[in-house]
Order: C-alpha cells, then structure tokens, then sequence
C-alpha cells in the first residue's frame, strides 16, 4: 500500500488517507510463486494529431508501447472536430503495426464543454467515439481500469457528468498531466483548451494524481510539475530503424503510407535532422510510475526500473527522482488551482520532484532505455 503522507494535522491526515483510499490501494497486486503479475489496464487521453501540434505526443505514444506491464484497452484522440484533418489514428497505426497489438482509438468530442455538469450528448454524433470508448470500457472491464490524460480532459468530463457512479465504481485512479501547480495567473495550455472539463474533472472526487505541467510559469519548474527538456539524439540514440522511422515521419509530417514507411531503410540526412533537435517532455517514462516502477541510477546510469517481486504495482510517494505527495485544493469556477486546508477540500496526490539536481538527465535516460527496449513484433507475425 502507499503510504500516505502525514503532513497534515492528524485528524485532517486521517480522512484525507481514508479518502485517497482508492488510489492508496487500488493497483496493489501481490506476488504470488512464478504467476506473473496482470497487466495493469489503461485508457489512454492524448491529443496527438499527424500533422502534429507538439511531436512530445509522439514519445509519449511511443513510452507507452514500451511498458510492458501496461494494458492499453483504447486511446481517446483529443479535439475530435480537429481529428479527420490531423488524424492521431496515424501514429497509433505504426505503432499496432510495429508491436502486433491491436489498440483501438476513437475520436472525442470537439467542443468545449458549455459548464462543468455537461455531458456534451449534443455534440455531433461522429464526435461522441471518445466518450462511448470509456464508458464502454469500463463497463466490461473485468478490473479497476486507471486512465491517463495528456491533453484537455473534455472526453473524461463528459464520461463523469454521464455515469458519475460507473467512474466511481470502475476508475483506481486519474493520472491527469495538466496545469500549473502555483502560478494563479498563468493558465497552463491543456487547461485553456477546456476549463470547464477540467473544473469538472478535479472536483469530481475521484482518486487523482496530478501532474501539473509547469509550476511557476510558462517553461517553469519549480518542483511541483513534471517539465524538462532532452536532446532527441539522447533519446533515440539506441531506437531501433523502424522506431526512428516513425519519429522521422512524425517529425517531418510525412505524408507517405505510413505503415510502408516504417520499412524503407533510415535516410542518413533525415536522422541527422532528427538527432539535431531538441525535446520538451512531460511524461514519457512517468508513466512507469503507473505500474510501481521508479527511475533510479544504476552504475552511473538512469534507468526505469520495475518493482522487485513483493513490491506494490502502484503509484506511491516515491518512484526514485520524482514522487507523489498528498495535498488538499479547492478548484476556482476560474480553473484555478490552490492549495487549500478547509475540511471539504478535495484530496489529491500532486507529482513531485525529488531530485532537482538529477530530474531532466534522469528522465531523459530513462525514456531513452524505455526506448531502446522498444518491443517490436517477430518477423513474419
């Protein structure tokens, strides 16, 4: 079980513990002998487009493949209006393509959300995939199911208004990478693309972890948001040519056939382009954390390393150079974040640097390992 952290009064400390209880145990799965661990079950919220918005989409895609303890059920597409003219389905193609899995996605609604209660049923019909794929979802999930959002949260929102009861029953957690952890003038991009959604979703009372994206303004990190930079060359220095060939059609928003394109030998000039560049990140090898795994140096190297048999397949307090603490807040009707003490605050696990010294360097070899053990299908299947 996570421990959950007594910096708090006492008696606050206990009720916000017994309230966080989902997210406290859920995800807990014992070692048991030789019997290997269930893969922990995720929908997936991203607003990843081809041509691209921001190529960090496509690491993160890309990261998530690579966790094998990781059970992508569906992928949300974000900003569905935006969807049949920058397809995201693209990408998660070459993907299913180069790993033999069979992830299915589903574009969501293109409107923003006219208040936090609404469930958007009057959005046009061919934008309603997003939020059905959820429901749908965790309606046959046969266990408790976490769902990582990397974009705006309008399809989750919407999800909650509908069936709340449902969301309570079969959600363990929210891993939700949005916002500012302290700056109340600065609204962060992914909140600004649905306010509303985002009131609804952090008032919800649903077991949330929060990774606020910047802390301290725009390119900030102070500590509480999960921002760094990388070398592209850094991160795909040991990617196979078939995963450097997806990044070169992302990055230079090829129009070729996509899958075909993943084949044909890596252009020299083409990488050369690509290693020269560099990348912001927010998640990537943070989604480890999902299924326990931390990023700790071994022989003077990062690495995202999963639990050891016996240990928790968990989010918890520590996960190595970052970690989650325990914090009450209350959510403005201005989509605004602040720490707050009051009783009926709602509880919530707020990412964490822990090492500040180590945090960009550690983050970028660890998505670059995730990377390089990128699991590409046999020959001939």
């Amino acid at each position: 079980m996570m421990t959950c952290l007594p910096d708090r009064p006492a008696g606050r400390w206990f009720a916000a513990c017994l309230g966080a209880l989902g997210l406290c145990s859920i995800g807990f799965v014992a070692e048991s002998g030789p019997t290997p661990l269930p893969r922990v079950p995720v929908i997936y919220c991203t607003d990843l487009f081809h041509p691209h918005d921001d190529p960090d989409d496509h690491f993160d895609l890309a990261t998530l493949y690579a966790l094998p303890e990781l059970d992508v059920k569906c992928i949300v597409l974000d900003q569905g209006d935006q969807q049949a003219k920058r397809p995201g389905r693209i990408p998660v193609s070459q993907l299913n393509h180069l790993t033999g899995r069979e992830v299915p996605c589903f574009a969501g609604l293109g409107a923003k959300l006219r208040s936090p209660a609404d469930g958007a049923f009057a959005q046009p019909a061919e934008c309603q995939g997003g939020v059905e794929a959820i429901l749908r979802t965790l309606r046959e999930a046969g266990r408790l199911v976490t769902i990582i959002a990397v974009g705006s949260l309008r399809d989750i929102a919407a999800a909650w208004n509908r069936e709340p009861n449902l969301m309570r029953s079969k959600v363990s957690r929210l891993v939700l990478f949005i916002g500012e952890a302290s700056k109340a003038d600065f609204r962060e991009y992914n909140v600004a693309l649905d306010p509303a959604a985002f009131v609804a979703v952090m008032r919800s009372g649903l077991p949330i972890a929060w990774v606020p994206c910047f802390d301290g303004g725009l390119w900030q990190n102070g500590g509480h948001a999960s921002f760094w930079q990388a070398s592209q060359a850094d991160l795909l220095a040991k990617a196979s040519p078939p995963l450097i060939q997806y990044f070169i059609y992302a990055l230079e928003k090829e129009t070729a056939d996509p899958i075909a394109f993943l084949a044909q030998p890596v252009d020299a000039e083409r990488k050369a382009r690509l290693f020269a560049q560099q990348r912001n990140l927010w998640c990537a090898a943070i989604f480890g954390a999902v299924a326990g795994r931390k990023v700790v140096e071994r022989n003077g190297h990062f690495v995202s390393e999963p639990p050891a048999a016996g240990e928790p397949r968990t989010l918890g307090a520590n996960h190595g150079v970052f970690g989650f603490r325990g914090i009450g807040i209350e959510v403005g009707d201005d989509a605004v974040v602040r720490a707050s003490d009051d009783p009926k605050a709602h509880w919530v696990w707020q990412f964490e640097v822990l090492d500040r010294e180590h945090y960009a360097r550690a983050m970028t070899e660890a998505t670059a390992g995730l990377l390089a053990d990128f699991p590409l299908r046999p020959p001939g299947r």
